[in-house]
């Protein structure tokens, strides 16, 4: 019982006050100020907006950066409000980020040496029982090429599946190298469903489905770098130091 009240405990540490699955005021100048310094600073469109389904729902994303989180949230409505599965590496006690993070929340961290999988699961079903969007980045780390994903992790869809609201594919098109009103583009694919989802092989194919929608997405190429990039130091602002380091050497 001990451990049962144990894991309910840190369940709730990532329930619906901390996650925001609530519109909240705080919720509301978050989303605000970032809207407006991301736009301000950038040059972002949407397309496909027009797809969402109702909520819940849950957006497979692919990542290039510490800003695609904020690049989403920049375009999208302030209803339904999205809660983003990880990062593994936050630790909200400590850093400038993972603190605004912390106070504004809508974040579900999970890392496997300090969160059980018990707890996340049970804080992702009251995301979507409160009627709120899962944001996941599927690749599991930034990858660097604009015109290709890394391996999905296994079970992408898993928390959809599970509790059978669709999946919308989302691309982030142009956050690899960021500069002054550099133009990014957030574009979003028809709504997958899951609900019919069953059995293993069902679901590795419908994460072959998902990776599909999201490549289809992506430019033909990659794109070339203009010679004049102010402000391009805002590339790795928001990057973790593994990602700059992996970044510098190709990796």
């Amino acid at each position: 019982m001990a451990t049962l009240d144990a894991t309910e405990t840190r369940s709730r540490r990532t329930g619906p006050r901390e996650l925001g699955v609530e519109v909240t005021p705080r919720y509301r100048l978050m989303w605000g100020l970032i809207r407006a310094v991301v736009r301000l600073l950038f040059d972002v469109r949407v397309s496909g907006l027009e797809r969402w389904p109702e909520p819940p729902f849950q957006l497979v994303a692919n990542h290039h950066n510490g800003w695609d989180p904020m690049l989403v949230i920049s375009v999208v409505p302030v209803e339904p409000r999205i809660t983003w599965f990880g990062p593994r590496e936050a630790d909200f006690s400590r850093g400038f980020k993972n603190r605004v993070m912390a106070y504004f929340g809508g974040m579900i961290p999970y890392n496997p040496d300090r969160t059980t999988l018990t707890s996340a699961v049970r804080a992702v079903r009251r995301v979507f029982e409160a009627q709120g969007v899962l944001g996941i980045f599927a690749e599991g780390r930034i990858g660097f090429r604009e015109a290709a994903l890394l391996d999905f992790e296994e079970g992408a869809a898993a928390f959809a599946v599970t509790s059978g609201v669709p999946v919308v594919p989302c691309a982030i098109v142009g956050s690899t190298d960021l500069w002054f009103r550099k133009r990014v583009e957030i574009r979003f694919g028809p709504p997958i469903w899951t609900d019919a989802v069953r059995g293993r092989e069902a679901r590795l194919a419908l994460d072959a489905r998902i990776r599909a929608g999201v490549a289809a997405l992506l430019p033909e190429r990659e794109p070339r770098l203009p010679r004049r990039r102010p402000l391009a130091f805002l590339t790795d602002l928001l990057n973790g130091a593994d990602d700059i380091a992996r970044r510098r050497t190709g990796g």
